[in-house]
């Protein structure tokens, strides 16, 4: 099985609802694993 990775651990931290969207390093770990995902994805389907 293959498992694409990220960054870091791959979360947001927020309390409040629409806080996580403030948490910049868990938005570009999130990005980093979507890109990630999308290489993956590409070179298993090719």
């Amino acid at each position: 099985m293959i498992i694409p990775g990220s960054s870091y651990w791959n979360i947001g931290i927020g309390r409040a609802k629409g806080e996580v969207e403030q948490d910049e390093e868990g938005l570009r770990t999130m990005e980093a694993l979507g890109q990630n995902m999308a290489w993956l994805l590409k070179k298993i389907n090719a």
